[in-house]
């Protein structure tokens, strides 16, 4: 293949990056959608272990139902690409948000499993937009410090992570789980309609091509280039050989439903078990991400792999003695959450930017594409050998990201990003 990484530095500085208080609206938009959407996905796990006895589920059927909204979510996440020279960036950010909230609003109607899922699904399709379509955004306005702002917006993403397993056993303490689901769908759907108002200020021209035609073929250019980048390709692979830690609930909903069976702890100790992982994982991408920015990202990202299966593993043999517990799941979110900022760095980096939309479109298709086989995989070890045997083998799984990372390079060393 084809290694085209230095043309990253061919990227346009001028309409791409923006004035200052452009640049601030982008940023901070995006983020706080990108809040609302993880305290959406997050607020489930805690909810599992009322959920599946009312409805009559298992960890088999646990395991379908994640690999399932793992495939609709990871599948409509490599269409982006196509859709961005036709639709706004915005535009697509505003749809997903509110097919997020009306897939939320209807799971607290549902009756049995089959609604459940299908309810579900809508969701991760509503959801599947954030990550390809708001990264490229912040890659392109942020060049050259793209490991910061990423980290930033993945930490305060995990803010509504935090947020939403703590809120979500408090809401039940006064109301049932469907009431739960019903309320906080109206964040997603509201946050939607506020990117229609925004679409004009913070979206320059995503297509060049003057006919429909035009810009399909340029979109298929900009495939084709992406998938003969060496780097693009083994980052992505990066992603999908690593089994947790991806920034989405299946893991968590695993960890809820163990915190409650195995190690008996009420449901308000479940939320606070999650909350502390996710407090972990708002530090550690800005900070892992800032290092990258002025250090090796290849050589953060290693070690952010090695961190994250000697963490995993912790996780998987620790009982529910919860000091050492809670501490556990702060490094494990950490570490964990670190690796999609510090991949994404390395996306945006290997690519110019008129290949960025397809380039994170391709990256988040390949990255979760093993979602739905390791939801499937977890959920059978969980059935069959118990908590810990699943971890164990999420931690050795690392191991294959660290050899993957051994093809990667990293482009700034090669040809400096432009300021």
């Amino acid at each position: 293949m084809r290694d085209s990484h230095v043309e990253a530095s061919r990227e346009p500085v001028g309409e791409a990056v923006g004035s200052a208080m452009e640049r601030n609206l982008v940023l901070w938009l995006t983020n706080i959608s990108h809040a609302v959407n993880h305290f959406q996905n997050q607020m489930v796990a805690p909810l599992y272990p009322v959920i599946m006895p009312e409805l009559g589920f298992g960890y088999a059927e646990l395991g379908v139902l994640l690999a399932v909204q793992s495939l609709f979510g990871g599948g409509t996440q490599g269409l982006y690409g196509f859709a961005t020279p036709f639709l706004p960036r915005t535009w697509l950010l505003g749809i997903g948000n509110v097919v997020l909230g009306l897939g939320t609003l209807a799971t607290g109607f549902v009756s049995s499993f089959g609604g459940f899922l299908g309810t579900r699904s809508v969701a991760s399709v509503g959801a599947s937009a954030q990550h390809p379509v708001g990264y490229s955004l912040l890659a392109g306005y942020f060049p050259s410090a793209r490991g910061k702002i990423i980290g930033l917006n993945s930490s305060i993403s995990n803010v509504g992570s935090l947020l939403a397993p703590l809120t979500a056993v408090s809401m039940l303490l006064i109301m049932g789980w469907r009431q739960v689901f019903m309320i906080v769908a109206a964040m997603s759907i509201a946050m939607g309609l506020v990117y229609f108002l925004f679409r004009k200020r913070v979206d320059p021209a995503t297509g060049q091509g003057s006919t429909s035609r035009a810009k399909l073929l340029q979109s298929k250019a900009s495939y084709l280039r992406v998938f003969h980048n060496r780097n693009m390709i083994f980052v992505s692979l990066v992603m999908m050989v690593g089994g947790a830690g991806r920034g989405g609930g299946g893991m968590v909903a695993y960890m809820a439903v163990h915190f409650a069976n195995d190690l008996a702890l009420s449901t308000f100790m479940v939320g606070v078990a999650i909350a502390a992982m996710q407090l972990g994982g708002v530090a550690g991408p800005v900070g892992l991400g800032w290092l990258s920015d002025r250090t090796s990202r290849t050589g953060v990202l290693q070690a952010s792999l090695c961190l994250s299966g000697l963490a995993t593993m912790w996780v998987a043999f620790q009982g529910a003695f919860l000091p050492l517990l809670l501490l556990s799941l702060v490094i494990y979110g950490t570490v964990t959450r670190s690796r999609m900022t510090l991949t994404q760095a390395l996306v945006a980096d290997s690519l110019p930017e008129a290949d960025r939309d397809a380039a994170f479109s391709v990256f988040f298709f390949l990255g979760f594409a093993s979602g739905p086989v390791w939801a499937l995989a977890v959920g059978f070890l969980m059935a069959g050998f118990g908590f810990t045997m699943a971890f164990s083998v999420l931690a050795v799984s690392y191991l294959a990201g660290m050899m993957l990372m051994l093809f990667v390079t990293d482009p700034r060393r090669t040809a400096p990003v432009q300021a």
